[in-house]
């Protein structure tokens, strides 16, 4: 018999209650716990009836307290290189897609056709661009932590954001391009490489929270 939502959000707000803060954990961690309940109890009904402490499940629970606390702090660790490895695959399977390839494909081609002569405007096109779209990103960022800012994902993102922002200062030369005026073909270059990696980042954050939303709704409803 399968847990319903009201046993599943008890079993979230338990983990919630003893400190098990991020959301994305603390999924795992109940969806581990309901399969477990589902797997060894038979009657579910009363294991969540509620009497107080004396609810079996509280009991079950506060039975488990330290090694789920313990688990939590471990997959806390272990996180942040999951989230590098989970984004560097991501990244490959965004770029790879049609509208992706097409489109980096078709920047290059202009850029090695055009490059020469309109060097100046397709640097303002590509920079105007890649600022829009790292503006696009920040705010939807910022947006989606103040609703959802238990999500681990998120803290990962805005440290990658942050990263992206020397990028686009930087590597472009930015003061020394587009304030100073030395426009050139390797200006033009990086400009529209900050360019497709703004893209890609972008992308695979749109597409990412798309997918934690819906994971995650009937969590941070």
């Amino acid at each position: 018999m399968e847990l319903n939502k009201e046993q599943i959000k008890k079993i979230d707000s338990f983990l919630e209650a003893i400190g098990v803060e991020y959301i994305d954990i603390r999924f795992e961690m109940v969806d581990h716990i309901a399969s477990e309940i589902e797997d060894n109890v038979e009657d579910i009904d009363s294991f969540f009836k509620e009497d107080g402490f004396q609810t079996t499940f509280i009991k079950f629970m506060l039975s488990k307290k330290e090694s789920l606390l313990q688990k939590y702090r471990a997959q806390e660790k272990n996180l942040n290189l999951f989230f590098i490895k989970s984004f560097c695959k991501s990244i490959v399977k965004t770029l790879l897609t049609p509208i992706t390839l097409t489109t980096s494909l078709f920047l290059i081609f202009i850029t090695t056709k055009l490059g020469h002569t309109y060097f100046k405007e397709l640097s303002i096109f590509f920079i105007t661009l890649t600022f829009l779209m790292h503006i696009n990103t920040s705010i939807k960022i910022n947006v989606f932590m103040k609703k959802y800012h238990e999500i681990k994902f998120i803290s990962f993102y805005m440290i990658l954001i942050s990263m992206l922002s020397l990028l686009i200062m930087i590597f472009p030369g930015f003061i020394h391009v587009f304030v100073e005026g030395n426009y050139s073909t390797a200006a033009l270059n990086k400009s529209l490489f900050t360019l497709l990696v703004t893209g890609i980042v972008h992308l695979n954050f749109y597409h990412k929270s798309k997918i934690v939303i819906q994971r995650f709704k009937h969590l941070i409803q």
